[in-house]
């Protein structure tokens, strides 16, 4: 029956479904059977992850000729699998039909200890530097080239042998695909030709081999929304195909989980409100389709403790949560998360706008399907103004890409947050990561516009989303305050340390080395650190306040250290 599904939902399930489909109806290739990727801005790559989400959505709508669509979408992502059972890339999809196929027979891989990809890549780096001194003490007579082009055709020419992670293949593809196939089979199984849900068992097969594989090896580790993932296909794949190993191991990986979560009572990907919205679509998949008591309880007792830390950070008036984040894209709640849409979920109308079309749109039919579950006593705390309050938690990090065994650093976050204003800060920490963002400012002036600052860093006109050495920062939040130490080492690299600083109507006029004024915000400015350099982005809207560091030997160790105060 057409549209059978939407008559169960709520009104606000039943939004979510359809403005994420009015949506991804915009982005399908009719010819390619496939959506295209809508993140590249260029329209030419079609996206496998999105594709896979769009199937969800089209059984779930049930309209004229969705289901062969439907079927057509799911053909093509099968086919953008990857089958390589010796490699480390085994059971995982292309990113899109476009992307490369990965290098295969470079190395034995599960020969290989847990941490191998951390030194391969630390030894490629190592090499590079070396190599650039070499060619540079060749002296006159050569064209001598730089160390980044000598690092980067470096990488190059490493990525044709070697299957780089992230640049050759993406490994999270299996649990996110594997994630929708189960939506799909515990629903929709019925509807589709026995042919296609052979072929999606099958493929599901190769996903959570590789994906048990990645895990065991600890060779990519698996940051905290891939983990939960992990879990839920395992335990979902294990019992429908009656694999009493796969059950085992997801049992045992879900105890360990919820010990570690237990710790402290958070997650790694710390206050990531992009990660959050994953999390809780995981553990509402958990707590849906989970097939035994226990790993529900488990589920259970992490989605109401992660609701518990989002109240303590979250600001009810700014509709964002305070940093420090662990990992975030976006300073912005609504602009790269699904917070938005567990909110309105859980509270209704009055919060509708939060839900409003993002790059995370098209998980909304899932979310949909599972729903919310916010503990009654957090409900209260996440409507109104905000108690002026100075929270302080701690979590244990990941650093994704150092050495194991000394990656999994305690951190304590700080934030202060009043009426119009939040700080965010944390210290401890000694992630890579430049999505790290350990001192951040959130606030509101009086005509309603919204406004954040965060201390981050790049090599000199490059981007802060990269992983970096040798940098690091311990920062602290109080009443009006943020404090931030940075150490640098970066074994001679240039970096530009900034702020930058964003809202309507932000401009360079009124920052000066000792007084930063902002619509909404004046700050007195500490810095033992050179004299910046202020530039307005293009475009408007954004200041950046630069400190740069230049490095005269591979050797140097330098500080540099800030105090913010709101006067």
């Amino acid at each position: 029956m057409a549209g059978s599904m939407l008559k169960l939902m709520t009104r606000e399930q039943v939004f979510l479904v359809e403005q994420a489909m009015e949506e991804m109806d915009r982005y399908y290739d009719e010819e390619k059977r496939m959506l295209r990727n809508v993140e590249d801005g260029r329209g030419d790559r079609h996206s496998t992850r999105g594709s896979a989400h769009y199937a969800v959505g089209l059984l779930i709508r049930n309209g004229g000729g969705d289901v062969e669509r439907a079927c057509a979408v799911l053909d093509q992502v099968l086919k953008q699998q990857l089958d390589a059972p010796d490699e480390i890339f085994h059971g995982t999809f292309k990113t899109s039909p476009q992307a490369a196929e990965p290098p295969r027979g470079g190395y034995p891989w599960k020969r290989f200890g847990p941490g191998f990809a951390y030194y391969l890549t630390s030894t490629l780096e190592k090499i590079s530097g070396h190599l650039a001194e070499e060619l540079g003490a060749e002296g006159e007579g050569r064209q001598l080239v730089g160390g980044k082009d000598v690092e980067q055709a470096l990488t190059r020419a490493a990525d044709r042998v070697i299957p780089s992670v992230w640049r050759s293949y993406d490994p999270n593809w299996r649990e996110f695909i594997a994630c929708a196939f189960a939506v799909i089979l515990e629903h929709f199984e019925p509807q589709l030709p026995p042919e296609l849900v052979r072929r999606m068992d099958e493929a599901m097969d190769k996903a959570v081999t590789g994906s048990i594989d990645r895990q065991l090896s600890d060779a990519v580790p698996m940051n905290t929304n891939i983990e939960l993932m992990h879990l839920f296909i395992v335990h979902y794949y294990g019992h429908r195909y009656g694999n009493e190993a796969w059950i085992r191991h997801a049992d045992h990986q879900a105890e360990q989980f919820l010990e570690d979560f237990a710790e402290f009572g958070t997650l790694a990907e710390f206050n990531s409100t992009t990660y959050y919205g994953v999390d809780l679509t995981v553990l509402g998949l958990i707590r849906q389709y989970a097939r035994t008591d226990r790993f529900k309880a488990i589920g259970h007792t992490i989605e109401h403790g992660l609701w518990e830390t989002i109240a303590l950070f979250y600001h009810p008036g700014l509709e964002n949560m305070a940093g420090p984040y662990a990992r975030a894209y976006e300073m912005e709640m609504t602009a790269h998360s699904s917070m938005g849409v567990f909110l309105y979920l859980a509270f209704g109308e009055r919060l509708k706008h939060l839900a409003a079309v993002n790059c995370e749109t098209g998980h909304d039919p899932m979310i949909a399907l599972v729903g919310v579950d916010v503990p009654e006593q957090v409900k209260r705390k996440l409507l109104g103004e905000p108690e002026e309050r100075l929270v302080t938690r701690r979590y244990r990090e990941l650093c994704e890409r150092d050495q194991p065994g000394k990656n999994r650093f305690v951190c304590t976050a700080t934030a202060w947050l009043e009426r119009n204003l939040m700080i965010g800060a944390c210290s401890g920490s000694r992630n890579t990561n430049g999505q790290l963002h350990p001192a951040t400012m959130h606030w509101r002036s009086g005509d309603g516009g919204r406004y954040s600052l965060r201390l981050i860093r790049r090599e000199p006109e490059g981007s802060w989303n990269t992983h970096l050495r040798g940098y690091s920062v311990d920062a602290a939040a109080s009443p009006g305050k943020l404090t931030a130490a940075v150490t640098l080492e970066t074994g001679g690299k240039a970096l530009d340390v900034y702020f930058e600083v964003c809202g309507p109507g932000v401009t360079a006029a009124n920052v000066s080395p000792l007084v930063w004024t902002f619509p909404g915000l004046s700050l007195r400015v500490e810095a033992e650190a050179p004299e910046p350099i202020v530039r307005e982005r293009d475009g408007g809207g954004c200041v950046e306040i630069i400190y740069p560091y230049r490095p005269v030997s591979p050797e140097d160790v330098s500080h540099m250290a800030f105090q913010l105060k709101v006067t």
